[in-house]
């Protein structure tokens, strides 16, 4: 009896266990879905390296009980909560990406052809592009168009492709298909992530793909990213920063990301730049 006692004991034990493992994970996916607007199904499993049916099966959860919404392919915010959690993604260190914006800004001239990546942060170096002339922008970010399209003299190409609600971003394989008609001076796009040992991240293997097809059509290319992304959570691998030109942010990075950008010949750029 007192066996039988003890494997019971021993079952509930391991039962709850299990149950704080799973709640744990769950909690965790939540918020990194709030952070980041939306993560991949892959992305997440690698993250907590668990199977991507897991991963399908805590997103089901999640989604009825209205923490995270389903997409095919991965999880994004709550219905209700896109439009909010976008602007709030954008007003975060909003000033560190004004002056980011600007040390970008200084560096395309007039008449080049560029094209312009989805994200707050792109939004803003867009308001700073503002004050050049005779620009040729492809972009896939609609909120980007609407901030271009106040100077008339802007050639603007919208990429065709999904439409993203939560952001208005334009994705998937369409988008990336259509990029690869063209043939820009520069493609400007932001990071999720820059490791020490140089490796660029994001959070959507979708986002990823446009931005390695905007890096393949561009003459130069320019990441750009404030301070919180250094060593940040981001999953998916974009590249490496041999394959960049220039780096832009708004405070000298770890030694190890400065030493990264160094040995792949990477200008940086700075706030003292300007």
């Amino acid at each position: 009896m007192k066996a039988e006692k003890r494997h019971a004991g021993d079952g509930m034990a391991l039962s709850r266990g299990r149950r704080y493992v799973v709640d744990t994970r769950r909690g965790q996916l939540v918020q990194m879905v709030r952070q980041h607007g939306f993560i991949s199904i892959e992305a997440m499993a690698e993250h907590f390296d668990v199977s991507t049916q897991t991963i399908r099966r805590d997103v089901e959860q999640l989604s009825l009980e209205n923490k995270v919404a389903r997409y095919h392919g991965g999880a994004g915010l709550a219905h209700g909560s896109d439009s909010l959690a976008y602007a709030n993604r954008k007003s975060r260190n909003l000033e560190q990406k004004r002056i980011v914006a600007a040390l970008v800004a200084a560096q395309i001239p007039d008449g080049s052809s560029l094209f312009i990546d989805i994200g707050t942060t792109m939004e803003v170096v867009a308001e700073a592009l503002t004050g050049h002339r005779e620009l040729r922008i492809i972009t896939n970010h609609i909120r980007v168009v609407s901030v271009l399209s106040e100077r008339t003299d802007f050639e603007i190409i919208l990429a065709g492709g999904m439409v993203r609600n939560r952001d208005q971003a334009i994705t998937g394989e369409d988008t990336s298909e259509f990029l690869k008609r063209f043939k820009v001076h520069f493609a400007i796009f932001s990071i999720g992530s820059i490791d020490g040992d140089g490796s660029m991240l994001d959070y959507d293997y979708r986002d990823v793909q446009i931005s390695k097809t905007a890096m393949a059509i561009s003459k130069k290319s320019f990441a750009v990213a404030d301070h919180s992304k250094f060593d940040a959570e981001a999953m998916v691998r974009l590249g490496h920063v041999s394959e960049i030109d220039s780096f832009f942010t708004d405070t000298q990075p770890p030694e190890s990301i400065t030493n990264a950008l160094k040995a792949s010949g990477v200008a940086l750029f700075l706030p003292e730049d300007l």
